[in-house]
C-alpha cells in the first residue's frame, strides 16, 4: 500500500478529497483518514451517529476519529476492509498517529501551511514533537501553501529552528479564489464532490499533486480528472 501522509497547518479537506476521487480514478483502493484536531472532513459527509466512523463517499473510504494507529486498525478490522487499500492518505497533527519513527515509512511526506506566521511556530513545534532533529539524515518533503496569496514571501524554511528536512520539487500552492471557495462550501452542503466551477489554477495544483504523489504521467492525471467529471455531470 502506497503510504501519503499531510502533516501541519492549512485547510485540506477539500483538497485531499478531491484528490482521492482523481485516485480512484486511475482504478484505485484509497482510504482517507482525518486525524486532526479539527476533523473538518466531517463537514463533507453525509451525517453519521458515532463519533468516529470509516464511510463510503465517492467511491473511496473516509474515516475520522481517531487519534492513534491502533483505534485505525480496530476500525478497519470490524469493517472488514483492513489490508483492503491500495493508497493511504493520512491528514494528521497526533504525535499519538504518526511518530517521527514512522515517518520514513511514508512513501511520501507533504508539510502544510497557510503562510501566516502562526502557522509556521505551529509547525515548527510539530516538527519538534515528532523528533526529526534525531534523525540520522533529512526526510524529503514536498511544501503545500494554501492558500497561496498573490507576491512573493520570505524564504520560510531559512527561519525554521530545524534543517532536517529535505524540500522537493514541485511545491504545491493553490491561490485564494471565490471559485474554489464557492464550490467548497457548496459541496459541504451538498455531501457531494463536485468540482465543475473550480478554478484553472486549483485544477492544476491537483493534477501536479496527483502526478507527484501517483507517480503517474501528465496525460493519466487528465485522464482521471476527465473520468471524474462524468461522474460529476450525472449528479
Amino acid at each position: 500500500m502506497k503510504k501519503i501522509v499531510f502533516l501541519g497547518s492549512a485547510d485540506k479537506s477539500h483538497v485531499l478529497l478531491a484528490l482521492g476521487r482523481l485516485w480512484t480514478s486511475l482504478g484505485k483502493k484509497v482510504l482517507l483518514v482525518d486525524s486532526t484536531m479539527g476533523q473538518a472532513v466531517q463537514g463533507y459527509l453525509p451525517p453519521a451517529f458515532t463519533g468516529s466512523a470509516v464511510q463510503e463517499f465517492e467511491d473511496m473510504d473516509v474515516a475520522y476519529g481517531y487519534v492513534t494507529s491502533m483505534q485505525l486498525e480496530r476500525a478497519l478490522e470490524q469493517a472488514g476492509t483492513a489490508g483492503a487499500y491500495d493508497v493511504l492518505l493520512l491528514d494528521t497533527d497526533h504525535t499519538q498517529m504518526v511518530t517521527g519513527r514512522d515517518l520514513p515509512g511514508y512513501d511520501k511526506r507533504i508539510w502544510c501551511w497557510d503562510g501566516k506566521r502562526l502557522s509556521l511556530q505551529k509547525n515548527e513545534e510539530l516538527l519538534l514533537r515528532l523528533c526529526l532533529h534525531e534523525a540520522e539524515a533529512p526526510l524529503s518533503f514536498y511544501e503545500w501553501l494554501s492558500p497561496a496569496l498573490p507576491g512573493r514571501l520570505p524564504a520560510w524554511q531559512a527561519e525554521t529552528r530545524l534543517r532536517h528536512v529535505e524540500w522537493l520539487e514541485p511545491s504545491f500552492h493553490f491561490p485564494l479564489d471565490e471559485r474554489d471557495a464557492t464550490v467548497d462550501v457548496h459541496n459541504q452542503h451538498q455531501h457531494r464532490l463536485d468540482l465543475r466551477g473550480v478554478s484553472g489554477a486549483f485544477r492544476q495544483g491537483l493534477l501536479s499533486m496527483l502526478q507527484q504523489l501517483a507517480e503517474c504521467d501528465a496525460k493519466a492525471a487528465r485522464r482521471a480528472w476527465a473520468m471524474a467529471q462524468k461522474r460529476w455531470r450525472v449528479w
